[in-house]
């Protein structure tokens, strides 16, 4: 949960306790009618309705002066299927609720207006807790006074994604609109809402799904109507194929042959710097700016859960004959057997045929990707294309979230694990370097720390943090230490015993010892048994971690900062600083800029989400811009090389209609469709991207 979500439940919480909000909220079943505000300086407003119930469904509306939020809300008690016109008024030292042109709660309220876009329709992420309702607006009409006249007005039309049906707004009701609104101090505020409200009990308007995976009730440009449509795509994609043969500038492992300069060939994947900008170079010597894309090697993950929910779909496959490849059981490692379903392994089957399904595929992706000037990445591609493997630790123990580096035991169980799967592709020139984990699961957590000193006085990791905070940070005092611990011990081994209360500070500087420990282990146990190759860390994601100094320790103990950032743009202040302040090459493993249809296929809307193929391509093409111009950057690899499913990838288990994620990463859709405006434009930035690396140079 989000400091902001954090915030609203303790204040729905005390709404609640003095009877102003319905008993069964909080809720993170919401939808944001209209805002413009800043929750942290306690300025603007917004409009929303919290709660999972319907029939005790509170409208709130919240006024920021600077200081405060004063809090006002109002249970209309609504009901499914009738239009409703909901309200607000900000005028005048005092803020009212309005239902159906009447005013139905007031409060006193001083409006402290924010200098930003107003937002309108919005449903957040972290805010789709199961309820049994959904809101569809059609329409929504916000004015300011001024001085007695009208100074702005906003109107936001929603009649067209309203008019769709309930079975396809499941998926994604609400479609969050910006608009710049010039609100000052002393204005009043008028806002009006048209919606109606849908049950969402599902199985009313089941099932959802076609043969296809596709959503029954959306009707969109390209949607399979038949499995002649899919044996078509392959006739028609191979025309366009033709129009784009892989570039001759480029060999085998994406390195640029035109430079005017190389390197030595060493076989394997090294780094240069050039006229102050890092550069990775191919196994065959030349410089390569790196474009990948994940997940090449999918195809029948991933899936989507079935079991408990098998009524959403209007077909499943058989479970023996040629689909039976298209099912999975337990797929999460769960052992509770959930069986799992992959509609894109059955429309290859459709497409390809029973005997070239499990071929034709691979065939197809590796001419894809060549024309396109995209490499492998992560989670997994073909041999023959360059890849990015991650490891794990495998069943190297645990102590705290984290194998206790401090003990030769564990140390050298880690070292036989990461052996076995880096030893059969040592000599491999195609691996571009090695990762361990991904993202957050990588960070020690301060947590951690105190968990770990929970421990038994044995543990290794415990008797070396206390050592470390002895000698460090109190100078080898141990009166000092007991003192701040607020512990009683006459020497190190009685203290390893007890169980302290550390200051938050001490935590931190124990949290960056053992990380430090941690990542140093993980960089010379990897390089002791391959020496070969690079590595690229933990795929570290700037913003989600305990704090910026991660970044630091994680830069000491790698050859290339590997990391993921999904964000509309290549980079922003926070990421150049830390680039140029540890000036190492950096590789990025995960971006994304998913296009969300305008809800019309029923995926959902992703934090980057795009509007269209054209402006995700345009976006993608900037990003690779920008980063073949930074200097330290080496690649980016895209997010990922196909759709997610329609009801979510998982985990999960019941009549839920959407498990996981759910949102359009790939190049090609689940029918596996190819999407030119997006990949056009991949492969005018991909093949360019060298050039403007080296342009940068000079």
């Amino acid at each position: 949960m989000n400091m902001r979500s954090l915030c609203l439940t303790l204040i729905l919480a005390a709404l609640t306790a003095c009877g102003a909000v319905a008993a069964d909220a909080p809720s993170n079943c919401r939808l944001y009618l209209a805002g413009q505000y800043d929750w942290g300086a306690k300025t603007g407003f917004y409009l929303d309705m919290e709660g999972g119930k319907l029939a005790d469904l509170p409208v709130i509306l919240c006024v920021g002066d600077g200081a405060g939020w004063a809090i006002k809300s109002f249970v209309p008690h609504f009901v499914p299927d009738r239009e409703y016109h909901l309200g607000a008024v900000i005028a005048s030292g005092k803020a009212q609720i309005l239902v159906d042109g009447n005013a139905v709660a007031e409060m006193p309220a001083t409006w402290k207006p924010l200098k930003a876009p107003i937002v309108v329709n919005d449903k957040p992420q972290w805010a789709n807790d199961p309820g049994d309702w959904i809101g569809i607006i059609s329409k929504v009409t916000v004015s300011v006074s001024r001085a007695g006249k009208e100074a702005a007005r906003k109107s936001f039309d929603f009649s067209d994604m309203a008019s769709r049906p309930p079975g396809l707004l499941f998926f994604e009701p609400s479609q969050p609109t910006s608009a710049p609104l010039d609100t000052r101090p002393g204005d009043a505020l008028t806002v009006d809402i048209t919606l109606k409200f849908a049950s969402s009990d599902y199985k009313r308007y089941a099932p959802f799904v076609d043969k296809y995976g596709q959503c029954r009730y959306a009707d969109f440009p390209g949607k399979v109507l038949s499995d002649d449509d899919l044996k078509a795509d392959i006739t028609a994609e191979d025309a366009q194929l033709a129009k784009m043969p892989p570039s001759p500038d480029f060999d085998k492992y994406g390195g640029y042959r035109k430079s005017s300069w190389r390197e030595p060939a060493t076989g394997y994947f090294h780094l240069a710097r050039r006229d102050k900008r890092w550069w990775l170079i191919t196994p065959l010597g030349n410089p390569c700016f790196f474009t990948g894309i994940c997940g090449g090697t999918m195809q029948v993950w991933e899936v989507t859960p079935v079991t408990g929910r098998e009524y959403l779909y209007e077909w499943l496959p058989p479970k023996e004959g040629p689909f039976a490849g298209a099912w999975l059981t337990n797929a999460w490692g769960t052992n509770d057997g959930t069986e799992n379903v992959s509609f894109y392994a059955c429309n290859l089957l459709r497409k390809y045929g029973p005997e070239g399904w499990a071929t034709k595929p691979t065939e197809r992706y590796l001419r894809r990707t060549r024309a396109w000037g995209l490499g492998g990445g992560k989670w997994g591609s073909p041999r023959g294309t360059v890849e990015t493997p991650v490891l794990g630790a495998g069943d190297t123990p645990a102590l705290a979230g984290h194998p206790d580096v401090f003990d030769p035991a564990i140390v050298e169980a880690l070292r036989r694990n990461l052996d076995t799967q880096i030893t059969p592709r040592r000599e491999d020139p195609w691996v571009l370097g090695w990762s361990f984990g991904n993202e957050y699961d990588q960070i020690i957590k301060r947590s951690e720390i105190k968990d770990v000193l929970a421990k038994p006085a044995t543990t290794p990791a415990k008797r070396a943090l206390i050592d470390y905070a002895l000698q460090k940070l109190y100078g080898g005092s141990m009166e000092k230490l007991c003192a701040a611990w607020k512990v009683s011990a006459a020497g190190a081994e009685e203290l390893y015993g007890l169980n302290p209360t550390l200051p938050d500070s001490d935590v931190e500087q124990l949290r960056r010892f053992y990380e430090a420990r941690y990542y140093e282990t993980l960089y010379r146990t990897i390089k002791s048994i391959d020496p070969n190759h690079l590595y690229l860390g933990n795929w570290i994601v700037p913003s989600w971690w305990e704090d910026e100094e991660d970044w630091r320790i994680h830069a000491q103990y790698l050859d290339v900062i590997g990391y993921d950032r999904y964000a509309t743009t290549y980079a922003d202040p926070l990421l150049l600083k830390l680039q140029a302040e540890t000036d190492k090459p950096t590789l990025c493993g995960e971006f994304s800029l998913p296009c969300w249809y305008d809800g019309k296929k029923g995926l959902g809307r992703y934090g980057t989400w795009t509007k269209d193929e054209t402006e995700e391509g345009n976006l993608y093409y900037n990003w690779v811009r920008d980063g073949a111009r930074n200097p330290n950057c080496v690649g980016l690899i895209w997010f990922m090389y196909r759709d997610q499913p329609l009801t979510g990838r998982g985990p999960g288990r019941g009549d839920a209609l959407v498990y996981g994620e759910h949102y359009a990463f790939g190049v090609v859709t689940e029918t596996d469709r190819v999407k030119w405006p997006l990949v056009i434009r991949m492969r005018e930035a991909n093949f360019q991207a060298a050039k403007w690396r080296l342009a940068e140079g000079k």
